[in-house]
């Protein structure tokens, strides 16, 4: 009688613990499992996660740096006596204040109003830059185009009063073939820079 309920109870025992062995057992394999995929998805989020952001504020901060803004600019020429200037505005849509400077050379080379006479046209233009408010201008000067005293006196004034309209520059610095000459026609002393005055 003892015998079978002794062996009866080392049964229930033994199942028992196998039951919790096995109850052990997925729960083990299921964690492994857990714990073995989810360091495949994460690196894949975390790769792309990483990439995106990387590629998409590169191309969208470059368009709005270079976004063109329109102004309307005032272009200085000479009336046809050499007496006194006579402005024109121009629209001008530009990227950078140094596109500006350069579309403002550009028109004052241009014919003006009716009544005008442009004594930059003739002049070439050779670089302009722009660099701590202060522009530097290459240009040459062909026998064609050298001027009196009233012509060449017009010629800085017009450009000095084309330039100093914009807050962004203080100075300019005009060149001939890249060199700071003491006067560019013989009649005015030219300043290396010429400096905005107060």
């Amino acid at each position: 009688m003892r015998k079978p309920a002794f062996i009866l109870m080392l049964f229930v025992i033994i199942l028992t613990a196998a039951a919790c062995g096995n109850t052990n057992k997925p729960l083990g394999q299921s964690g492994n499992e857990v714990s073995g995929n989810a360091p495949s998805p994460s690196p894949t989020v975390e790769a792309s996660a990483t990439t995106e952001p990387a590629a998409t504020p590169d191309p969208s901060v470059e368009p709005t740096v270079q976004a063109e803004q329109e102004t309307s600019v005032k272009i200085y020429y000479s009336d046809t006596e050499l007496d006194k200037m006579v402005s024109k505005d121009v629209p001008m849509k530009s990227s950078s204040n140094e596109d500006l400077i350069k579309q403002a050379l550009a028109a004052l080379q241009q014919d003006g109003p009716e009544g005008t006479v442009n004594l930059w046209k003739p002049i070439p233009i050779k670089s302009v830059t722009l660099k701590d408010h202060a522009v530097t201008i290459d240009i040459e000067l062909p026998d064609t185009a050298r001027l009196g005293a009233p012509g060449e006196g017009m010629l800085l004034d017009t450009l000095g009063k084309t330039l100093f309209q914009f807050d962004f520059v203080q100075s300019y610095d005009l060149l001939v073939d890249g060199k700071a000459l003491e006067s560019l026609m013989g009649h005015f002393d030219l300043d290396h820079p010429t400096v905005r005055h107060p």
